[in-house]
This record gives C-alpha cells, structure tokens and sequence, in this order.
C-alpha cells in the first residue's frame, strides 16, 4: 500500500521534525547552563533545590511533549488514541508520586515515635538451607527496646 505526498506535505513534515530537534537541542543546553550555573553558585548544594528541581522537571516534561508528538507521530492521531496512551501515564506518574508521599510519611511517623527495627535471628533448626525464620524483623517503640 503506498502512501502518496506531495511535495509540500513531504516538506511540511521535515520541517516540522526539524523545528522538534531544534527546540530539543535548546531546551536541553539551557538545562545543562542551569545545572552548570547552580554548581558554580552553589557549591556545597545549599541553593534552591526545589526551584531547581521543578524547572528541570517542568523541561523534562517540555521535551517528552515534543519527542512524543513529533518523532512517535502522536500529534497527528485522534484525540481518543492519544488519551488512551496518555491517561495511563499519568495515573502511573500520580501513584508513584503518591506512594514516595505515603513512605515519607511513614518514615516521619517511625522517627516521630521512636520505632527502631531490630532483626531477630533464630537457629536454624533443620529447616534447610534458607534457615526458616532468619532474619525476621520486628518494629518495636524505642521505650520497650531500652528496657530489655
């Protein structure tokens, strides 16, 4: 089956690939001019982190649009093709986001409270050689742990 273009749409597409790399290539030396301006101003790390990690993740997310709109032609399906693809990135995206929040809170909360995980060894008694109940452990609030 052969697709026919003319010459226009042949170089409506080159140089819509063309305007893609560009715009990658700029978008990519001017994360690498702000990663190397935030070493050189902040040596020791001290600076605004945060700052500067939104702004990487906002280029980032730049450069996905284009690479996924351009170079795997997605810009050019329907709209139910493309939100089918991309719902379930984002819902991928939100869950890790939302599982990196909940042990955040988990660690705040053991530290909070005092819980300190010790590991339990038992002898292996006969039960081959991955030694059955090695290396359990077992959370316990700090105060149980001192007084034993």
């Amino acid at each position: 089956m052969a697709h026919d273009f003319s010459v226009e749409q042949y170089n409506s597409q080159v140089s819509a690939v063309w305007r893609a790399t560009i715009i990658l290539s700029i978008v990519t030396i001017v994360e690498v001019a702000i990663a190397l301006f935030y070493m050189q101003a902040y040596p020791n790390g001290d600076g605004p982190r945060m700052l500067l990690n939104v702004g990487f993740i906002m280029m980032s997310l730049l450069k996905a649009y284009f690479i996924v709109g351009e170079f795997m032609h997605l810009r050019y399906e329907t709209r139910a093709l493309i939100i089918t693809i991309l719902a379930p990135l984002f819902f991928l995206i939100w869950f890790i986001i939302a599982f990196l929040w909940e042990g955040a809170e988990w660690q705040n909360n053991r530290t909070f409270w005092g819980v300190e995980v010790e590991e339990h060894r038992t002898p292996m008694q006969g039960h081959g050689a991955e030694g059955h109940g090695q290396g359990d452990t077992h959370a316990k609030p700090a105060e149980e742990h001192k007084g034993h």
